[in-house]
């Protein structure tokens, strides 16, 4: 048995898997407690014969492709699950890079303790042209960007994402997979919402969740996601989502959740006099937008909301 499975799922992003592939090239590792699963889940193009060339390159890798027609990220990711040696899975996505040092820092850090392992690593996104001048701290998680500081694990209202995500073999046999019906009906899926429900069930279960921040890898930003209106469909979803985690508790919960939006509320407005202070008027205004469609994505305010 492997030691360490990568897992990818793919969809139409032939240059930045070759870019991920490629990275790997720079790591040092013992190959033979590795192994690499791409999925590739229906693209348009020829992914197997992407990674026959590259096997064929670089034969000390070992990677294997898999076909999961079946569309959407929770059943490639399952079908990884199912096809995977390792005793330790590593969730990365077809849109990032590896650290020269992630696979070593796993050999060293994880080699005699693979069997009850849950968490996540640190994720940096890479902007395909220049940051703009109104992202702050608190739009960057809508590019999935994780970096908790030195902190070892994730607070009890944060996951990690799929982006660069650890997890026992043996944890995911105890608490199950992705749950493939989660969103069944449903049109629009936010970010996240897999991750969310299994890491609630695998702390149900009693494990921590760790947060690995020597564990790195960057992640591609493209310019067309660097705009103002893909913000504010993230916001307000991430506002639906709260919204149906109280939807089913009792009255002194919904009192909770409306004096902790009056609570963020109350922050913006103190974080944003340091903002205006230090010149920086856009990164203030974005800070109420943000707000703004977060509580109205959770009091479902509007049309957007639905």
């Amino acid at each position: 048995m492997k030691k360490f499975s990568i897992i990818i799922p793919t969809y139409n992003r032939q240059a930045l898997l070759k870019e991920l592939l490629n990275s790997m090239l720079i790591q040092k590792f013992h190959p033979e407690n590795f192994e690499i699963i791409v999925v590739d889940n229906n693209s348009d193009y020829d992914v197997n014969k992407l990674v026959q060339n590259f096997i064929s390159t670089y034969p000390q890798f070992d990677i294997k492709y898999i076909l999961e027609p079946h569309q959407g990220e929770q059943y490639a990711w399952n079908t990884g699950i199912k096809n995977a040696q390792g005793k330790l899975l590593i969730f990365v996505d077809d849109d990032t890079t590896f650290h020269q040092d992630y696979f070593a820092t796993l050999e060293k850090g994880f080699a005699d303790k693979l069997d009850n392992i849950a968490g996540g690593g640190k994720v940096a996104p890479v902007f395909e042209y220049q940051k703009p001048a109104w992202i702050n701290k608190f739009v960057m998680p809508y590019f999935a960007e994780i970096n908790l500081g030195e902190k070892s694990k994730f607070p009890k209202n944060k996951f990690p994402y799929a982006t660069n995500m650890l997890i026992s073999k043996n944890v995911l046999e105890k608490v199950g997979l992705f749950n493939t019906e989660l969103m069944a009906g449903k049109k629009h899926i936010p970010p996240g919402t897999f991750e969310r429900d299994l890491f609630r069930r695998i702390r149900a279960a009693g494990y921590p969740v760790y947060y690995f921040h020597d564990l790195v890898v960057w992640h591609f930003i493209p310019q067309e996601k660097i705009n103002k209106a893909y913000v504010k469909a993230k916001a307000i979803e991430s506002g639906y989502t709260l919204r149906d985690i109280y939807r089913h508790k009792s009255f002194w919960w919904s009192l909770y959740a409306f004096w902790r939006d009056v609570a963020k509320w109350l922050a913006a407005f103190i974080l944003s006099i340091y903002y205006i202070f230090t010149t920086q008027w856009e990164k203030a205004v974005m800070l109420f937008k943000l707000r703004w469609w977060k509580s109205k994505g959770f009091w479902h305010l509007g049309k957007e909301a639905q």
